[in-house]
């Protein structure tokens, strides 16, 4: 089998055999800051 330049996405993070750890930490990080922005703001 020959490469032909296709790859999957999850190779280019900075670990690729944990992807799924990196997407979420990314998911909680946003949550995180949303809780926050929301808190700031009287919201909760």
């Amino acid at each position: 089998m020959s490469d032909d330049g296709k790859h999957a996405w999850h190779d280019d993070t900075p670990f690729p055999r944990r992807w799924i750890g990196y997407v979420a930490l990314k998911v909680a990080v946003l949550v995180l800051a949303v809780l926050v922005a929301l808190w700031f703001y009287g919201v909760l």
